[in-house]
């Protein structure tokens, strides 16, 4: 027999507790790749419908094309603006799962439409169903994960939606953009299904009154162990939200009281700066018009093709930021995010200063004409725009997305996960809105000296700021932004003894109400 204390029967015990909540995560990470999948297909559409045109459409125009581009962009800021109120009378659990059918509407309404409005009035109700996933999502990933997994879990959401992107344009390559709808038609059907096979979370339940029911699901998420052995966190849980006013029935007003209050001012301002700066650095932009500014730059290599590596980049970037933000911490990741970003956009401006690259050059096609031939300081400017995509996915892209789905009290959670991604994408379509005007008053070099200015001051700013949030409570992230303690900016690594921490004695384990890990912490700024 296995003591209890040993290597062996704690590595058993952590992956009991961890399985099922990577299970309910990845679930819910399916209804993400269909998400990117849904973003993914404007582009498919955009090379798809125009080449038909003479046959289905008639004459598209310039203008129909540009729509077809930014109806969904436009949309999803609206359903991200109401989806905390629209999804909190149904749950998290719910609300993603029921999302899932006007998704399969939509693509089979691509299959099928025969008129223009008709792909432009799926690609809004996409959108619009598409925003109103944001709140739910970020919050369910925070109820239903310890600390020690939350951050980790919360980044593979983004993952799996760029997943979803790269997904779409495989099959746009190969298939008609008909067909591609009605494969795609399959994963939100897929994930509608598997959605029946996960908990709700806890705390939405706790919230409702619905305390038996929660106990059972938060048992099923620590190990599928008994109600008995969750007592202590199960405890903790009920005495700060079945016996708060929140749980019981209110008034409107009193509801919104709590958006007055400063546990929502306070982290509401906090992740909309950081998503300003997710958006004001230069990724973003880079992203949108990337196929022009790596003309404008004078890559060596075909402009279609850089884009590509381009997107490659990103996806890896992603995963490199997953692996690291539990090891360094979200603070230090994001500040040397930041540094990096603001390192590239200096080099940028300089080098388009040099080779006197002032205004934006719009092509239509994938000529490389303009390219300096085979230079090795030709390769200057795509190693840097690749780089500025790799360490802005490695951090400063990442983290707020995983931040605002901790950082809010559980009064306002679901409804400030909306307004905040509502913020994000307003901030998205601003900073590419009016990038090209931008382009034309100050030039390149200015933009990109512009965006590295933005990055040092935002590490100032964030310095001060930004706790560290990677292994604490929601408890604990709640009372730092009420005022009532202050949280450290030191990585928690399983602190507390496993019983407590963790919310279980799991006794599919011999004695292991009795093991605790070893108090580790990470100093960092």
């Amino acid at each position: 027999m296995i003591p209890a204390s040993s290597p062996k029967s704690s590595f058993k015990m952590k992956v009991r507790r961890a399985m099922p909540q990577i299970l309910a995560v990845m679930v819910k990470n399916c209804l993400m790749l269909s998400f990117g999948m849904n973003l993914g297909y404007s582009t498919v559409l955009i090379g798809g419908v125009p080449q038909k045109s003479s046959g289905e459409f008639g004459n598209v125009s310039e203008n129909q094309v540009s729509w077809l581009g930014s109806t969904t962009l436009l949309t999803i800021l609206i359903g991200s603006l109401f989806s905390g109120l629209a999804t909190q009378p149904l749950g998290r659990k719910r609300s993603m799962q029921l999302i899932t059918i006007p998704f399969i509407i939509c693509w089979i309404i691509f299959h099928y439409a025969s008129q223009m409005w008709h792909l432009y009035f799926a690609l809004a109700i996409m959108g619009i169903f598409g925003g109103l996933v944001e709140a739910p999502f970020s919050a369910y990933v925070s109820e239903i994960t310890q600390p020690y997994l939350r951050g980790i879990l919360s980044i593979t959401g983004s993952l799996s939606a760029l997943i979803g992107i790269l997904i779409q344009f495989i099959l746009g390559t190969f298939q008609p953009w008909r067909t591609c709808a009605l494969i795609s038609c399959a994963f939100p059907i897929l994930t509608f299904i598997l959605f029946c096979f996960v908990p709700e979370s806890p705390y939405w339940l706790l919230l409702n009154g619905k305390v038996e029911e929660a106990k059972m699901n938060l048992a099923w998420l620590r190990g599928w162990t008994t109600i008995e052995d969750i007592g202590y966190e199960i405890d903790e849980m009920a005495k700060r939200y079945v016996k708060d006013d929140f749980t019981v029935k209110k008034s409107k007003f009193e509801s919104y009281r709590h958006f007055l209050k400063k546990s929502f001012i306070w982290p509401f301002g906090l992740a909309t700066f950081m998503f300003a700066l997710a958006n004001f650095t230069g990724a973003s932009t880079l992203q949108t018009y990337a196929i022009s500014i790596f003309a404008t730059l004078r890559v060596p290599i075909d402009t279609y093709y850089a884009t590509i590596l381009l997107g490659l980049s990103q996806l890896v970037a992603s995963l490199i930021g997953a692996a690291l933000i539990h090891v360094i911490g979200k603070r230090l990741l994001l500040f040397i995010s930041l540094v990096g970003i603001c390192i590239c956009n200096v080099l940028l401006a300089t080098y388009a200063y040099v080779i006197d690259a002032k205004y934006i050059i719009l092509v239509s096609d994938n000529t490389t004409e303009q390219n300096l031939g085979t230079d090795v300081y030709t390769w200057v400017p795509l190693m840097l725009l690749i780089s500025l995509t790799c360490i802005d996915h490695i951090g400063n892209n990442l983290i707020p997305w995983v931040i605002i789905g901790e950082i809010f009290s559980y009064e306002t959670r679901l409804s400030a996960c909306g307004f905040a991604s509502s913020a994000s994408y307003l901030l998205n379509f601003l900073s590419n809105n009016m990038f090209l005007r931008i382009v034309s008053t100050i030039t390149i070099p200015g933009m990109y000296y512009l965006y590295g200015g933005i990055s040092f001051v935002g590490v100032i700013v964030l310095y001060f700021a930004l706790p560290e949030t990677e292994g604490k409570t929601l408890e604990e992230i709640a009372d730092h932004f009420h005022g009532v303690s202050k949280l450290d900016n030191k990585v928690r690594r399983n602190t507390k003894d496993i019983s407590k921490a963790c919310g279980n004695d799991n006794p599919s384990f011999s004695n292991d109400s009795r093991i605790a890990f070893e108090d580790e912490s990470v100093s960092h700024l």
